[in-house]
């Protein structure tokens, strides 16, 4: 996968800026407050309309506008497309793709992409929704099944909770709950199975340390090895059942995907509670780029990579660790503020951001 054209109008400090990136790598230089994150969120946007930082679309509009508009051509492994985001105060949310409106899963259809940031230590020292963001961005990249799942399952559990703040019966919606919730469960299974091997293997090579491990803890009590999905749905609506009064009491569903827990170890303690700083870092970069390999497993084709300042807290030896172990990769775009690795320095494209504005370096 590709983005061969870019553009950006209002989108947080970028008032207006163009660019058309190289088809391997693409570092784009700036100091802090330049602007380099706001780009590498831009072009997740344009890629799955949606921000990585889980920003609302109103907080991505600069100060002085209304409204984002965010354009490009992507090759999606197959052809070129044309796709626009666009938000403007007080409406909805515009997708398009060769100028014809469409629901923002039609992104997940034709594209994939990963970042890896600062921000993404969350996912490991954050509470369990930073976890559940992370498995349902890149799990709704890998199964389309899951995506729809997934919004049939938050549209039936805001029905229940409307129903149970108002003291309804709220036993009708459980068996939907429980058969969209075993998709999901299902999927976050065999999901967390393919990443903790790989991420276990990368943050070795980067830190050279104890070992990471990750470990699904669902809300809904299963068997070791749920047969199916039927079985895990008929677990979910039983407990449901259960706690029947304990949620017509607190006036909420207290159960279920929602309530997920993915525990992320490093040795044999909680990242969360006992690893550094450090750790969390190494251990959030070796997450995305098992992300990555999975993604390109699955769709046969690389998915475009978004590194913001990972090498800012690796020294040499783990700075070179990352890039090592990606092997052959797409299209990347790395924003930093010192030199990257010299292997992806070679034949790169080079800009300079500041103040908003992007330049091409010769």
């Amino acid at each position: 996968m590709q983005i061969k054209s870019f553009k950006v109008e209002n989108f947080r400090n970028l008032e207006r800026l163009e660019i058309e990136p190289g088809s391997s790598v693409n570092i784009v230089y700036g100091e802090n407050t330049s602007g380099k994150t706001n780009l590498i969120e831009a072009g997740f946007v344009l890629c799955l309309g949606r921000s990585q930082r889980q920003a609302k679309d109103a907080v991505l509009i600069a100060s002085e506008s209304d409204y984002y508009r965010i354009e490009g051509v992507i090759n999606n492994g197959e052809k070129d497309l044309e796709v626009a985001v666009a938000y403007q105060n007080n409406s909805r949310k515009k997708i398009t793709i060769d100028k014809v409106t469409v629901r923002a899963s039609e992104l997940y259809d034709n594209f994939a992409a990963v970042t890896a940031g600062p921000e993404d230590s969350e996912i490991i020292s954050g509470a369990p929704s930073a976890r559940r963001n992370f498995l349902d961005i890149y799990l709704s990249q890998f199964s389309n099944r899951y995506l729809q799942a997934l919004v049939d399952y938050r549209k039936v559990l805001a029905q229940k909770n409307a129903a149970l703040k108002e003291g309804q019966p709220a036993f009708p919606y459980n068996e939907l709950l429980g058969r969209y919730g075993a998709m999901i469960m299902s999927a976050r299974i065999d999901f967390i199975e393919r990443l903790s091997a790989r991420a276990g293997k990368l943050y070795d090579q980067i830190s050279s340390g104890s070992r990471l491990g990750l470990e699904y803890q669902p809300s809904i009590e299963l068997t070791s090895n749920p047969a199916n999905e039927s079985e895990i749905a008929e677990r979910v609506v039983d407990q449901l059942e259960r706690i029947s009064e304990k949620e017509k009491i607190l006036q909420t569903s207290i159960a279920g995907p929602h309530r997920d827990e993915l525990e992320i170890t490093i040795g044999q303690f909680p990242a969360r509670t006992h690893a550094s700083q450090g750790e969390w870092r190494s251990a959030a970069v070796s997450l995305k780029l098992a992300v990555y390999h999975v993604l390109k497993e699955k769709q046969g084709t690389a998915p475009i990579l978004f590194l913001d300042e990972i090498f800012a807290e690796l020294d040499n030896k783990r700075s070179a660790a990352p890039m090592n172990a990606l092997g052959q990769f797409g299209q990347l775009f790395l924003t930093t503020a010192i030199e990257p690795p010299e292997s992806l320095a070679v034949n790169s494209r080079r800009f300079k951001l500041q103040r908003g504005a992007i330049t091409e370096i010769s």
